[in-house]
């Protein structure tokens, strides 16, 4: 066991000048160049090929290379270990070996039909059938809100008409107030009039603690400090502990839909394949 540990460390030892020089040549001899070896287990440069990524550094390679090389020779030390440590029936595992073969070939199969033939698109009726069936299961644990908002000095011009475009619901004045954001607001979000929660509300704009606490009594909010004005207009909101809209959880329900699908999918491709084998009397069941 002596010899055997004192050839792995001379070979490791020999491995960054073996590498430097035998990486980045062409040649079949240097490909087929012995790297490491573990008694009667014995590790190429060939064998190892394919751990490089393109346009790697020779720094790289080499370190790369001195990392695999080092974990197959544990590997290949661990597995003689078993090897003269387990019973007979122990490493026995053809079976196992079987078993695991089958199980992924299966899987690999039943992967590609999944991409081939599976529908993966999911319609707005279909998202909106299962919501309505299932909402209770999609409740809210923090505010969600259809919100616009303005950040705009207090000395701004035209101030009043900023706040009555920003509290009209007319598409005239959203527009004219857009205009005006454009060229005179430090900052501005609709979050394109869809549902958001106020987490990522809050990731956007200044202050959002000190709004949050008055939106649960006004749709409506204004707050000024160090002559700036802060605006938020809540089209809509509901509370933690609500149900969630519909927007918020789209992409969960999408998901469950799909994965729903999905086993439907292989199911059905499993009896098909077993019935169509029992009309063409392809096995027996004595």
């Amino acid at each position: 066991m002596q010899n055997n540990v004192f050839k792995i460390k001379w070979l490791s030892g020999l491995i960054y000048l073996p590498l430097t020089v035998f990486l980045f040549s062409c040649t079949s001899a240097s490909q087929d160049k012995l790297v490491a070896k573990v008694q009667n287990k014995q590790l190429y440069l060939n064998d190892i090929k394919h751990i490089f990524p393109k346009d790697v550094s020779k720094e790289d390679s080499v370190s790369l290379a001195k990392l695999y090389i080092e974990k197959w020779v544990e590997t290949q030390l661990l597995l003689n270990k078993a090897e003269l440590n387990l019973s007979k029936e122990q490493l026995n595992i053809s079976k196992e070996i079987e078993t695991y073969r089958a199980s992924l070939l299966i899987y690999k199969y039943e992967e590609q039909m999944l991409r081939e033939k599976m529908d993966t698109i999911v319609s707005d009726s279909e998202l909106k059938k299962y919501y309505d069936a299932y909402s209770a299961n999609f409740i809210l644990d923090e505010y969600a809100v259809k919100a616009s908002y303005v950040q705009i000095k207090a000395n701004a011009p035209h101030l009043t008409k900023v706040k009555k475009w920003f509290a009209s619901d007319k598409e005239k004045d959203y527009q004219d107030l857009v205009d005006y954001c454009l060229e005179n607001a430090m900052g501005f979000e609709n979050f394109n009039d869809d549902w958001v929660l106020w987490s990522d509300v809050a990731k956007t704009i200044p202050q959002s603690e000190e709004i949050f606490k008055k939106i649960a009594f006004s749709n409506k909010v204004e707050i000024e400090e160090n002559q700036i004005i802060f605006l938020l207009n809540v089209k809509d909101k509901r509370a933690a502990g609500e149900v969630a809209p519909l927007a918020i959880v789209s992409g969960k329900i999408k998901n469950i839909i799909l994965n729903k699908r999905k086993v439907e999918f292989i199911h059905h491709l499993e009896k098909n394949i077993f019935n169509d084998a029992l009309s063409k009397n392809k096995f027996e069941i004595n």
